[in-house]
């Protein structure tokens, strides 16, 4: 764990670049409510391209890449067939993704050759580099994927910095819903930890965001994680909010509960449920940049205040 006085919490909003709309949300998410970061999709055409505009006018939020390699209906930017994780109809699916990379089926180069190209884009379209990388479905834990990926940290084309995606001691048994996708994602993480450790590449210590949508219909739906942070560490907490986006129909599952996480966000009822925690509230890289010191850097501004905007509703 990486040894830190107190508690920090990077709240990060994947998918940005997936649609206009979704990145619209995601921008809200970060006005309105806790969101510190954002992954940022590369593959995705005009709407990466779209969606890159918006973020002049969010400059205190933090972007990093968000690496595709799993289906999102669009097709690898430079990977073939013959890279063991796309086929005739672009990227393969997760499932087919995680067989491959547990039993060899994939070409180390080439998913090295595909990260590339998806950062050399990423500052293309950002006119920057990317604070910190990972990638849809967490897929950049998966064996081959995260050597590839240590590759390209290594050839300096991506920062030293990532999420691994760990749950702290004894929430697995206590907070119920999704238990063994979290299972699956805690096994890769803790492997994936280790490798990137041991590779000088910094991680947060914690992590949650897998939730069931059904939770969304009601008030609160991260509160079971949120009353049981630790006391102590770097946890990255993953929201998937968007405003109604019909492009993502036919390339999302997901397309329904987008706009229930951003209303979850950024209601004022439920965002005080979040409120106390925005003095921990920080960008990853001003934690990785001080982890060497073992402090907390300074919390992000949040202008949204779910208080006063409550005291002057009933003024």
């Amino acid at each position: 764990m990486n040894k830190q006085r107190g508690l920090a919490i990077i709240v990060t909003a994947d998918d940005f670049g997936f649609g206009l709309r979704t990145s619209e949300g995601i921008i809200q998410a970060h006005r309105d409510g806790p969101v510190t970061a954002t992954s940022m999709m590369t593959v995705t055409g005009d709407h990466a391209a779209a969606s890159a505009d918006l973020l002049a006018d969010a400059p205190a939020l933090e972007v990093g890449l968000h690496l595709v390699l799993t289906r999102c209906g669009h097709r690898p930017l430079v990977a073939t067939a013959s890279s063991g994780f796309a086929d005739d109809d672009g990227y393969v699916g997760n499932g087919q993704l995680w067989i491959r990379a547990m039993t060899g089926g994939l070409d180390r180069r080439a998913v090295s050759d595909e990260i590339a190209a998806q950062a050399e884009l990423f500052r293309k379209l950002a006119g920057r580099a990317p604070a910190f990388v990972d990638a849809h479905h967490h897929a950049h834990q998966l064996p081959v994927i995260r050597e590839a990926l240590l590759d390209v940290i290594g050839q300096g084309l991506l920062p030293r910095i990532t999420r691994t995606t760990l749950e702290p001691p004894g929430w697995m048994r206590a907070i119920p819903g999704k238990r063994p996708r979290r299972c699956a994602a805690h096994f890769l993480g803790k492997r994936a930890r280790t490798l990137f450790s041991r590779r000088g590449v910094w991680t947060n210590d914690f992590y949650f965001g897998m939730i069931e949508p059904r939770c969304l219909r009601s008030p609160g739906p991260w509160d079971p994680y949120i009353q049981r942070l630790p006391e102590t560490g770097v946890v990255e907490w993953v929201v998937h909010p968007g405003l109604p986006d019909e492009t993502l129909r036919g390339r999302d599952l997901y397309i329904a509960e987008r706009p229930l996480e951003l209303q979850r966000l950024t209601d004022s009822v439920n965002a005080l449920a979040w409120h106390h925690l925005r003095p921990f509230l920080t960008r990853k890289s001003a934690v990785a940049a001080h982890s060497a010191e073992r402090e907390i850097a300074a919390p992000v501004p949040i202008s949204y205040d779910p208080l006063l905007r409550r005291q002057c509703r009933s003024s």
